[in-house]
């Protein structure tokens, strides 16, 4: 039973994770397109206040979900230990480069070459981020026991020749353009900013297919790494459809300008059916194939109030974040504008 909560915990932090960091990163990243490269820099400047040297929650949740994965399974952590070295080593090295870009852009005039560099890199390397901690997904499917062992080129020579490896840097890095476009399209409506919020709605648009077509290529690298996993994943694939359907109609609602916190709710249910297929799937290996959890574990967790309770705990815990987060961004945007009349 205590193996079944920590997994509640555990699910509950990656699935924050993964909605949280791609509004933050992708924010970032608006940001610098908006002021860098179509110069409309009064359009995106309601974006700036999204802009973190280390996301706050985020990075709370990358360092618990590091622990527990420890604590759950200390075998997963000593018989990968070179792997799951490269990849943390390498995200906390992004995350601090990121963080220097953006302490660096207050000692820049506004539009200067030095603030437009760190704009930049600011929001291209958080782009980058969730991508390297999505190499942990892809060595837990298998294959990549003795990938690495001796050095870190003989790794990266495995990751780069493997099509599971660039699926998932794919569907990593256009989730955050997609995801933080539909959440930024409503902040900018109930904001009462529709300048950024047609802007966003188009991205939003935009990044819809892209990530359909990304999930796909996703189907197809699982079925190379490990065939054994997709052919469990085709007995979940009810969740899968449930996942597309949602898709379909936040990108309705946004297209038709009706229901915008419906849709957004539907973006989180999307990536939640998707999250859960897979995680149902993988189970009981947590890294295939020798590292397991229990039959019994395994049982639990695919109970169906079990899942209904993490459901209600993930949506609750990224809403009360983000409306948190708006709130104040407003209460700061209100005060700078009422101190620019004085």
């Amino acid at each position: 039973m205590a193996h079944v909560l920590m997994m509640m915990i555990l699910w509950v932090i990656i699935y924050s994770y993964l909605i949280l960091s791609a509004i933050e990163y992708g924010a970032s990243y608006y940001l610098f397109y908006g002021k860098c490269v179509i110069r409309r820099d009064s359009e995106y400047d309601t974006l700036y206040p999204y802009l973190s040297p280390v996301s706050e929650i985020t990075n709370f949740c990358f360092v618990l979900l590091f622990a527990l994965v420890i604590t759950f399974s200390p075998d997963l952590f000593l018989n990968n230990q070179t792997q799951l070295a490269y990849a943390g080593i390498l995200a906390i090295i992004l995350i601090l480069v990121k963080g220097t870009f953006f302490s660096l852009l207050e000692w820049f005039p506004n539009k200067s070459r030095g603030h437009q560099i760190c704009l930049a890199g600011n929001g291209i390397i958080g782009v980058l981020i969730p991508p390297v901690l999505g190499i942990s997904m892809v060595i837990s499917e298998g294959g990549f026991s003795g990938a690495g062992a001796g050095s870190p080129e003989a790794f990266a020579a495995g990751l780069i020749t493997n099509v599971y490896f660039w699926s998932v840097m794919v569907i990593a890095v256009i989730s955050i353009f997609y995801i933080s476009a539909m959440y930024l399209t409503l902040f900018a409506h109930t904001s009462r900013d529709e300048t950024l919020s047609a802007n966003m709605r188009m991205h939003a648009i935009f990044w819809s297919m892209p990530t359909v077509m990304a999930s796909v290529f996703v189907f197809i690298g699982l079925e190379k790494q490990n065939p054994v996993h997709f052919m469990r994943v085709l007995d979940y694939s009810w969740l899968f459809l449930l996942s597309l359907v949602c898709l379909f109609l936040a990108v309705l609602f946004i297209f038709l300008k009706r229901w915008y916190f419906l849709s957004f709710g539907l973006v989180m249910a999307q990536y939640f059916f998707a999250l859960l297929g897979y995680t149902l799937s993988h189970l009981p290996y947590i890294m295939y194939p020798s590292i397991r959890i229990s039959a019994e574990a395994s049982r639990l967790a695919g109970n169906f109030w079990l899942l209904l309770i993490v459901m209600g705990l993930s949506f609750t815990l990224v809403l009360f974040y983000l409306r948190i987060k708006a709130k104040q961004i407003r209460k700061n945007e209100a005060f700078r504008k009422f101190n620019s009349k004085e």
